[in-house]
């Protein structure tokens, strides 16, 4: 059976408090004491891969504890719900377990920083993981590389995907197209022609290299395009990361314009939300 994979040295810069201090003690807690954070980021758990875990477990015990905290007569699984599920499924009655004092707030990133490391989660999952990491948590993306061990540019691309329409974003998290479609379809900049894509990857089983190459074809087919401003394309970058949407900036002979593209009326409403800091006046 796998061990837990720790949290990476980054997560010191997210979190106050260390989560494996000397005067952490294992106990076994009864089952029926514990439940699932509500906010847990992983929704699905693969049936085969749980019931091996489960017999594993049977057969060598739980070798790493599930990480909780009290709430009230009851305990909150903050990492390792897969771990606790199969502990149900093999019979275990009382779970070995670290209980912490944590907030609500430390709890939820814990929950999906280790989903993010354990590579649990679809693509679609990571990237709203990272997506509330960043907006609801205010870190970077090079705060999010740090403590999910991955390079800036894997974060900054994974959260591209938010800006896809949903009906994409659905197909990625069914698994009916990869990480790679999903991207072809962000190269069209526009929603009918996305979604028109997602329409023929799906009916034609195109592979990614036939995806990409539709989208390309469809955007020569757009004229009059000007060449790229490689400080106008930085500034785009920069505004893309903030907003968590595509943005971009040009300049033309005594003027400018920024374009923020949003995939749905709650994506505006998000990004108004933003500039303004309150309430949105939508």
């Amino acid at each position: 059976m796998k061990t837990k994979t720790r949290l990476g040295r980054g997560i010191d810069a997210i979190f106050a408090d260390s989560l494996h201090d000397d005067s952490s003690q294992i106990i076994e807690i009864p089952s029926d004491e514990i439940f699932p954070n509500p906010s847990q980021p992983r929704k699905t758990f693969d049936e085969n891969s749980l019931a091996e875990l489960a017999d594993s477990i049977k057969a060598h015990g739980l070798i790493s504890p599930i990480l909780v905290r009290r709430t009230n007569t009851r305990y909150e699984i903050i990492a390792g719900e897969r771990r606790y599920q199969a502990c149900k499924l093999a019979g275990i009655r009382n779970i070995p377990s670290i209980v912490k004092d944590i907030s609500d707030s430390d709890a939820f990133k814990i929950s999906l920083v280790e989903n993010l490391q354990r590579e649990d989660l679809n693509p679609m999952e990571e990237s709203e993981a990272f997506y509330t990491l960043k907006e609801q948590f205010h870190l970077t993306h090079q705060d999010i590389a740090e403590a999910v061990q991955k390079d800036r540019s894997t974060i900054t691309n994974s959260l591209r995907l938010m800006n896809l329409p949903e009906e994409v974003k659905k197909s990625l998290r069914e698994g009916l197209i990869s990480t790679g479609h999903a991207r072809a379809v962000l190269m069209i900049d526009n929603y009918h022609g996305q979604i028109a894509l997602l329409t023929r990857i799906i009916s034609q089983s195109l592979s990614v290299r036939e995806a990409e190459k539709a989208a390309s074809d469809k955007g020569k087919k757009k004229k009059g395009q000007r060449k790229t401003d490689p400080y106008f394309e930085e500034l785009s970058t920069l505004l893309a990361e903030k907003l968590g949407a595509k943005v971009t900036c040009s300049w033309g002979k005594s003027k400018g314009k920024i374009v923020i593209n949003v995939a749905s009326r709650d994506d505006l409403q998000r990004i108004v939300q933003g500039l303004f800091q309150h309430e949105s006046p939508l």
